[in-house]
């Protein structure tokens, strides 16, 4: 039966869920340990050449990263070798032994390496919260490593040097693949199955590496053994499964713009991640262990300031979404009202304000005409305009619906004139795209009041900019009315912002 190329990855996942649960049950049979070893060795290659067929199969863009990862993978069988399958180096020297040992410990930055291209494509841009959220968990789980498995181990005086060097060298690995697997898993974007496939790898090979540890502590197996090699079996056939899997080219697009904002099941885990450093010192006090005070004071201040840029971080999130609108990226009504009362202040000590009311004319047609995803469209490019025609220091906001306003500071009536022209002439001259392959002509009515010159009040600079707006529409649409009329000279205003360096208004 031939397998669907969109099954593979279940396939292979099934098959390897299967040989787990072998290795697993091998050893109730009293059979021979060394087939039981070769399926160690089996699967171990599987997952490296799964992750090579996948990248093959697929055809990521991120393929320097994955094939960083499946490299990783194979280092794991390399090294693996000298442990499970001893008779093919009875006689090879302990120099060599030691090499694949080395080899070994190449996976982890091998790993780290492909997981950190991984998120440069998903995440150009800095994500900030993603990286401090990121940082509590490493910092937390930093703490638990040290007091329960990396001081221990430094303190086994039954182990030599070279063995509690490999031992400690384990969790340091782990504390790193953690580190950069929760910024991968907590940053913006698309999260597909292929990602959840590859973090559940990354949780079950740091899984592996701490029993391991553990087991070298205790001094003896864990609930009859192999608890270790069946965890690395599992982030083996997990991570091969990752990469067949069809999502795997959706893991590296790129995320849309990033939000400091954290949902419930996120600030439960930083909550818990939080608290993990004083109750850490809590059970350590009720066992009569080695307490760390220093470690843990150090930790527990390195969480607060985490935290606590954390919490800034949400705040001036919210604060943004509360004055910029969702769809054209300009400041709100509420945001203008407040800035026009306090521009008004400095308007009348001596310093000009002017306001642009902006209507886009036939909307209404345009909706009705091409949809609103067509609309959506139009008032996102006429925002883009305005933003590109105003001057630097002018406050752009939607005012409803297909209404704009730009707050002028530092203006005169000439100047506002100007400006308002320049917005009519930008936002007219070139079709506005609404569609794969249409374009409309997208023309502007603009009311244009300034302060001190024809009103004293800010309330009635805006209602005589709302009746300027409507003798233009009334006048015949596309034109600016001011109370003057007459048109200023052409050098009269600063220079706008150029296009080339607005990315969105």
């Amino acid at each position: 039966m031939r397998i669907r190329r969109e099954n593979v990855w279940l396939a292979f996942l099934a098959g390897g869920a299967a040989g787990v649960a072998g290795y697993r049950l091998y050893p109730l049979s009293g059979g021979p340990t060394l087939p039981h070893d070769e399926l160690n060795i089996a699967l171990t290659l599987a997952g490296a050449v799964a992750a090579v067929f996948g990248i093959r199969l697929n055809r990521p863009g991120a393929r320097v990263a994955w094939a960083l990862i499946a490299a990783s993978q194979f280092m794991i069988f390399l090294g693996c070798l000298p442990t499970y399958l001893p008779p093919l180096f009875g006689d090879a020297k302990p120099a060599f032994l030691g090499a694949l040992a080395l080899i070994f410990a190449v996976q982890y930055p091998l790993l780290a390496l492909g997981l950190v291209l991984l998120i440069r494509r998903r995440t150009p841009s800095m994500d900030r919260a993603a990286a401090l959220d990121a940082g509590i968990v490493t910092v937390s789980a930093a703490l638990l490593s040290w007091v329960y498995l990396i001081y221990p181990l430094t303190g086994d005086s039954t182990l030599s040097v070279v063995d509690r060097a490999a031992l400690v060298a384990f969790p340091f690995g782990d504390l790193l693949l953690l580190s950069i697997g929760a910024r991968l898993v907590l940053g913006k974007g698309v999260h597909p199955p292929s990602l959840w496939l590859l973090a559940g790898s990354l949780i079950a090979f740091t899984a592996a590496d701490t029993l391991q540890s553990v087991e070298s502590l205790a001094g003896e197996e864990l609930l009859g053994g192999y608890w270790p090699e069946t965890a690395w079996l599992v982030a083996s056939i997990l991570l091969g499964a990752s990469v067949l899997h069809p999502s795997v080219r959706l893991v590296e697009e790129p995320s849309p713009a990033v939000v400091a904002e954290a949902g419930r099941y996120r600030l439960a885990l930083l909550a818990v991640a939080s608290l993990l450093a004083p109750a850490t010192l809590l059970v350590q006090y009720l066992r009569g262990a080695p307490q760390h005070i220093p470690l843990v004071c150090t930790a527990c201040a390195l969480l607060f300031l985490l935290v606590l840029a954390r919490m800034g971080g949400l705040v001036a999130a919210q604060r943004e979404v509360a004055i910029t609108d969702g769809l054209t990226g300009l400041h709100t009504r509420r945001y203008f009202q407040h800035s026009l009362v306090m521009e008004g202040e400095r308007a009348l000590r001596g310093a000009g304000l002017g306001v642009l009311l902006i209507d886009v004319d036939h909307f209404k047609s345009v909706n009705d005409t091409h949809g609103h995803h067509g609309g959506d469209r139009v008032l996102r490019e006429v925002a883009r305009r305005l933003y590109v025609a105003t001057r630097g220091g002018d406050l752009l906001a939607r005012y409803g619906g297909e209404e704009f306003v730009v707050l002028l500071s530092n203006t005169t009536p000439p100047i506002a004139r100007e400006v308002a022209e320049r917005v009519r002439r930008t936002i007219a001259d070139v079709p506005i795209p609404v569609g794969p392959a249409t374009s409309a002509t997208v023309t502007v009515s603009i009311g244009v009041a300034t302060m001190p010159e024809d009103t004293t009040t800010v309330d009635d600079l805006l209602a005589l900019a709302d009746e300027l707006l409507y003798a233009s529409k009334t006048s015949g649409r596309n034109r600016v009315t001011t109370t003057a009329g007459s048109p200023p000279p052409v050098d009269a205003t600063g220079p706008p912002r150029r296009a080339e360096k607005v990315a969105h208004p």
